[in-house]
């Protein structure tokens, strides 16, 4: 029997949308492969564009459990955010400045930006309840290497923090921004929109709900390839 690649994407959206009916397996999210989507070791979304390549990795609770240990993000509390988190990699490819306009997640008709927490007045709040200060985790940084996984990133040595309002040709610019809510059941949308002179393009990923089990199946299904 021969398999398509039009085979392997109904199998797996058939593991998507059965791994979501299943709450109590949920581990992470992670963007879903498409044309012009390309996964990097099972976590990284990447899409590639002529002015930009984006990366994206949710930060599951074994991540966390790396940051935290990072002193460039080091918190006064004991607790990992609750909310999703994805990290950002963003490569200027062009030849000319860009700007990451907003970002913002995508529910059916339901559009909501980015949590920056700005509502909490008490500044010390966030700080002292987690174990990762979440205003150093929310700058921009320029990253120094190639890695791109967040475990292989030594934030302290591998990132300089980056205060432009935009990204210089050939730079590469790490960020983390957290999502209220990523509803189950459902593919979500991360919508990355960036401007560039008088132009803007959006660049999104679609976003699935996954847990071990069904990477397991995946995994299988393509040695079974």
């Amino acid at each position: 029997m021969r398999y398509t690649k039009k085979t392997f994407t109904i199998f797996l959206m058939l593991i998507i949308f059965i791994g979501c009916s299943s709450t109590d397996k949920i581990s992470f999210y992670r963007a879903v492969e498409r044309a012009d989507t390309e996964i990097i070791n099972g976590k990284v979304g990447l899409i590639r564009t002529i002015y930009c390549d984006i990366f994206i990795e949710h930060i599951d609770s074994n991540t966390w459990q790396y940051i935290k240990k990072n002193n460039a993000f080091k918190g006064e509390g004991i607790e990992s955010p609750s909310d999703p988190c994805f990290h950002f990699i963003v490569e200027n490819t062009w030849n000319k400045p860009i700007v990451i306009d907003k970002i913002e997640i995508l529910n059916k008709d339901n559009i909501a930006p980015s949590e920056d927490y700005s509502f909490i007045k008490d500044k010390n709040y966030l700080e002292n309840r987690y174990a990762i200060n979440i205003s150093s985790l929310l700058k921009n940084r320029r990253i120094l290497s190639e890695h791109i996984l967040v475990k292989d990133i030594d934030f302290k040595d591998d990132t300089a923090l980056y205060g432009l309002d935009f990204i210089a040709p050939g730079d590469k610019v790490s960020f983390f921004k957290f999502f209220g809510n990523i509803p189950s059941g459902k593919l979500s949308k991360i919508r990355v929109t960036i401007k560039y002179s008088d132009f803007k393009k959006v660049i999104d990923f679609d976003i699935a709900r996954f847990d071990n089990n069904d990477i397991e199946e995946v995994n299988r299904y393509m040695e079974f390839l």
